[in-house]
């Protein structure tokens, strides 16, 4: 049977591939389609990849426990697919996945859906453009003309798309179908920018700009430059001049001077944005093995399409070409996968395909009643050059919408979660139980059992990752430990179990369960910090003042015996002063009383509260949006929700641990300036910046963006001065917006330590460390952390080995809690830190995790303070690492040992696992988020409840996006999708949107101001203005009632989730103010 598939071309009325928006450059070389893979290399493959068989499941609610062989660039099955994020083969450059040509991946020719060729009446038939080839995208690359970007769809027009390029101001804009060619949401790509004179020009800001007297004139207007030099050249026949002219970073040669050239080219022209298209899929996205969604007839799929796109806009080429093989029947016997994810695009299951569906779900298809559909997952197979929609077959039936189970399902599926027992092998790696300490490694152990030591944890923890200690020193002084759970003790490098949690990369927290990255036996037992256990430890230890002022470090692995599991509630009711030990059933262990406990837990908030004044003082800045807590049922279905508010108590382990975090980051990039794995934020870009300024103007709010410092001065006064918490809440949720993700990264792939900035924590160095049960990178931070003070020993550095045995003070008195963490507070607390003296050498020798003896006295005193001396400033750390040229070397050579020793990745795979680390922990948030948001959908169901909302942006005439304070989210109310007739008038001068709603509509319509207030109709008259109160609530109440009463009112539809949190238009859950949610 030939693997290779022919696919027709789908033709379509009047399609050409240059029209308007879809305009798209005539290719310069390249085949049409995509190339065989058959030569491709393979990524480095460190565990063999699992294949699985070609059958599908089709057992409602339970994992598939087969899939389909993968091809080249696929992992393994459908739940454990995250291994081909690991260790998957990828095609070559040039090559295209499931692309006609790409043998692999495609059925036999019966199989395959056949699309008649067929004649317009313009006689053109529509074809994807063609791929550069693997030799021109290479040196496209190499001169700066191709650049590699993630691609991005927006969930609000598909047909938008973004690549991010560093350092650029504004993201590169991918507009239209066909010069997005194929990519698929979270694909890597090759974007190549279109000229000069096709950017896309914001006139809102052009205009705001122009205005102002901002934008550039004359020869300082690089468009008007572009255009002469163009006409020049025209003139001179001079192909390569005018190449230059339109695209002038063209010409320099390189990828970072091009980037750099076009960086200059948008600010001076801030009100332009970089377009281009998509030349070669190089990575394709994992999405596209599991798009989570429901089956359609065709006609249906296509019609929720059309009116889903832009209203008054002509259908894209391949949209028209899909409505024409619709009609000239193409598409019969065929079913559409319409995506629950509104970035990924339909789907069509080929007859073939169907005919191995159930028959249930072929009924389903074709069901007029669409309030009860059955998830699916299906992977693509196939997207011929030819073909407007991918070619998908069913993988696995998930369950019923509605139901919690299949919504969970369809939340991990799409997410590419695995929630399966560990393998065998993995299980072969664990302990033997019971389980008692080898006397070898206790005796390598600092032993900390006679401390009393406690964990802060939530109420339902089980995986107690974190524990502290606090002892009062001579002198007034105090010794402060973290303790974290030492994972690294039983998860050995390169076996299945370091395997698979790497894989996993992190735990995932869901409303009703968590699925871990470890074997319970560890996260939950012989890793967990639990009372009366000796367990093996990582401790951090501090001799501290009262202020939080570090004069002393120790760290290294040691034993310690808790003491106690107290819970956050607990430990707020002891800062409060009404602590009752009755109403708690928590035992003390190790002859520990409550009234030494209760002591610890004020000491340490004392110092806690200074840590967090002077980390805000220093510019910190914290976004707290609202995140809901369900109560449930004996059946597990959600009966409350109510918002998680963090207390002090969470404050106080909070700052613990980020102190804890700092200090080790500083620390390995010491030690391994090129393998350290940090973390960094990257701050917003200006003109996010400025778009959140204008929008808080919008709503009456003035806010200074010019650092995180002075936003965080501002969301401070402004919870000071405005006592309406709705309106605090929308500041923050729309001060998160411009926020970029934090990632983690290998400090080789940025040797500038400018770049490893954390913008919201405002420190230079930070990792993960304090979490290793439920996060990888911090398993890998423990190694490196053991390396370098590996190293240290080797150094022969003093390791401050006096500070753990130094005795304690008789008595003591508890430290003064600071106040409030606010800016004016904060700032006095910062500067009394500032005027201490310098720490003594031994603070900064081995065992200081700064590592900062050489350059001390270079330090500023305010850096060194509190938790701002957490960490040596970048330059310090390099001054340090290479200031003497012949300690330099040996230096090298002991860390390159180490990193042996401890088996420790090079390079290349640090920075894979970063990459993976970073995609998991995007994937185990929208699987959190989006399981809040199935409850809540859920528990609305059966309750439906109105609650008032906030506007907090007019989008003209067609919807509004509000806030709904009650239940922490945001939603955009199209007019037309309301379920009862609804027309707006839109007021640009004043930002007032006017609604009319049936035959109150006459009567007086609500405005809804941009400023988040209810205004009158501007054009209603004296007498209408002069309704009553009770007539107005008359009014409100009937507008409640009709909307609950339409017959159009679909609230299975109105309440569906969406697994990445998205809300499509077609699932709006809200209406008007007081919005109807349910």
């Amino acid at each position: 049977m030939s693997s290779r598939t022919t696919v027709p071309e789908v033709c379509q009325p009047g399609a050409t591939t240059a029209s308007g928006d879809y305009s798209y450059p005539k290719e310069t070389g390249g085949s049409s389609g995509c190339r065989s893979s058959g030569s491709s290399s393979s990524r480095p493959c460190i565990v063999p990849r699992q294949h699985s068989s070609k059958r599908s499941s089709f057992e409602a609610g339970t994992p598939s426990s087969t899939g389909t062989s993968p091809g080249p660039w696929q992992g393994s099955s459908l739940h454990g697919r995250a291994n081909s994020r690991r260790y998957g083969k990828w095609p070559p450059a040039g090559n295209s996945p499931n692309c006609n040509g790409n043998s692999n991946l495609s059925r036999s020719s019966s199989q395959q859906l056949s699309l008649s060729r067929g004649q317009s009446s313009s006689g053109r038939c529509f074809t994807w453009p063609a791929y550069m080839d693997q030799q021109q995208l290479q040196q496209a690359m190499k001169r700066g003309q191709v650049f590699r970007a993630k691609f991005r769809a927006n969930a609000a027009n598909r047909t938008e798309g973004f690549c991010t390029l560093e350092g650029l101001p504004s993201d590169l804009l991918v507009r239209g179908d066909v010069n997005q060619n194929r990519a698929m949401e979270g694909d890597e790509v090759a974007v190549m920018p279109f000229k000069l004179h096709d950017w896309f020009k914001v006139y809102k800001e052009s205009s705001k700009l122009a205005e102002l007297g901002l934008l550039p004139e004359g020869e300082a207007d690089p468009l008007l430059v572009a255009e002469k030099l163009s006409q020049l050249a025209i003139a001179a026949n001079d192909a390569d001049k005018l190449a230059a002219a339109q695209s002038p970073w063209h010409a320099v040669g390189n990828p970072a001077a091009a980037l750099e050239h076009l960086g200059d080219l948008l600010r001076t022209r801030p009100d332009m944005r970089v377009t281009g298209r998509i030349v070669s899929i190089l990575e394709p996205s994992l999405r596209r093995d599991a798009i989570v969604g429901v089956i359609v007839d065709p006609a249906t799929a296509l019609a929720a399409a059309a009116a889903a796109s832009s209203s008054g806009s002509s259908p894209s080429p391949p949209a028209a070409a899909a409505a024409a093989a619709l009609a000239s029947g193409v598409y019969h016997g065929c079913l559409f996968l319409v995506p629950l994810d509104p970035r990924l695009p339909q789907g069509v299951l080929t007859p073939a395909v169907v005919a191995e569906l159930p028959e249930a779900l072929r009924d389903e298809a074709f069901a007029v009643d669409v309030t009860s559909r059955t998830f699916v997952a299906c992977r693509i197979t196939d997207w011929p050059a030819s073909s407007p929609l991918p070619l998908v077959e069913v993988r696995q039936s998930l369950g019923p919408s509605g139901d919690i189970d299949a919504g969970t399902a369809a939340l991990l599926t799409a997410e590419g979660v695995k929630d399966q027992d560990f393998p065998l092998e993995v299980y072969a790696c664990l302990p033997k139980v019971p389980w008692s300490m080898p006397p070898a490694e206790v005796a390598t152990r600092a032993d900390f059992t006679s401390w009393r030591i406690f964990s802060i944890d939530p109420i339902t923890a089980r995986d107690l990752d974190d524990a502290l200690s606090i002892q009062p020193l001579p002198g007034g002084r105090w010794r402060m430990g973290v303790h974290i759970a030492d994972v690294a003790a039983f998860v050995k490098p390169n076996t299945p179990l370091d395997d698979e949690a790497q894989i996993r990369g992190t735990s995932v927290y869901l409303v009703q369960k968590v699925i871990p990255m470890l074997p319970r036996l560890l996260c939950e037992q012989l890793c967990s910090l639990q009372p009366g256990d000796l367990r093996f430890a990582f401790s951090i230890v501090w001799e501290m003042g009262h202020d939080g002022h570090i004069y002393k470090e120790w760290a290294g692995r040691s034993i310690i015996n808790s003491c106690a599991k107290l819970a956050y509630p607990m430990v707020q009711q002891i800062i409060e002063g009404c602590f009752d030990p009755n109403r708690w059933q928590t035992q003390l262990y190790n002859g520990a009383t409550w009234e030494q406990v209760i002591f610890d837990s004020l000491a340490l908030h004392g110092i806690a509260s200074h840590l967090r004044a002077a980390r805000f003082a220093n510019g910190s800045l914290r976004l707290n949006n609202t995140k809901l807590h369900f109560a449930l049922d004996t059946g597990g279905n959600p009966v409350s929700a109510s918002p998680y508010v963090q207390s002090e108590a969470n404050h106080l382990v909070e700052e613990f641990m980020l102190l804890a975090n700092m200090r080790v980051a500083a620390k390995i990039a010491w030690a391994f300036p090129k393998h350290a794995l940090l973390r960094r934020h990257p701050p917003p870009s200006d003109r996010k910046l400025a778009e959140f300024k204008a929008a808080a103007e919008a709503l009456g709010v003035s806010v200074d963006v010019s650092t995180a410092a002075a936003l965080q001065r501002s969301l401070t006064a402004l919870s000071k001065a405005c006592r309406d918490q709705a309106t605090q809440e929308v500041m923050t949720l729309l001060a998160t917006k411009p926020m970029l993700l934090a990632q983690y990264f290998c400090t080789n792939e940025a040797p500038d330590p400018a770049t490893w900035r954390h913008y919201a924590l405002a420190t230079d160095l930070y990792t993960h460390f304090t979490s290793p049960i439920r996060r990888y990178p911090d398993v890998i931070v423990h190694r490196l952390l053991q390396a370098a003070l590996d190293l240290s020993k080797q150094l022969q550095e003093p390791d401050n080995a006096d500070l753990v045995t130094a005795p304690m003070a008789e008595h003591a008195e508890l430290p003064a809690s600071a106040p409030p963490a606010d800016t004016a507070t904060a700032a006095t607390t910062a500067a009394a830190n500032a005027s201490d003296a310098v720490p003594d050498a031994s603070s900064s020798s081995a065992g200081s995790l700064a590592a900062e003896a050489a350059a001390s006295q270079r330090l500023d005193a305010k850096a060194r303070s509190g938790p701002s001396s957490s960490t040596a400033d970048s330059d310090t750390l390099w001054e340090q690492a290479e200031a003497d040229d012949a300690v330099a070397a040996p230096r090298e050579a002991a860390s390159e040992a180490l990193l042996k020793q401890h088996q420790l990745p090079d390079v290349i795979t640090m920075a894979k696992i970063a990459k993976h680390s970073n995609e998991t922990k995007l994937s185990a948030r929208m699987v959190s988020d989006g399981s809040l948001r199935l409850y809540l959908c859920i528990m609305l169901k059966q309750a439906p409840k109105v609650s008032w909302a906030v506007v907090t942006s007019v989008g003209g005439d067609k919807f509004f996006t509000v806030y709904l304070p009650e239940f922490g989210c945001e939603a955009r109310m199209y007019l037309n999708l309301m379920g009862v007739p609804l027309a707006g008038s839109w007021d640009g001068t004043s930002q007032t949107l006017t609604i009319s709603t049936g035959h109150l509509a006459a009567q007086q319509p609500a405005g809804f101001a941009a400023n988040g207030d209810v205004v009158d109709n501007p054009m209603t008259t004296d007498a209408e203005q002069q309704l009553t109160q009770q007539q107005e609530e008359q009014q409100q109440v009937q507008r409640q009632e009709m909307l609950l009463n339409s017959p159009k009112f679909n609230l299975k539809i109105w309440l569906e989730c969406l697994p990445n949190g998205v809300l499509n238009p077609s699932h709006i859950p809200c209406a008007e103010l007081p919005s109807q949610v349910g």
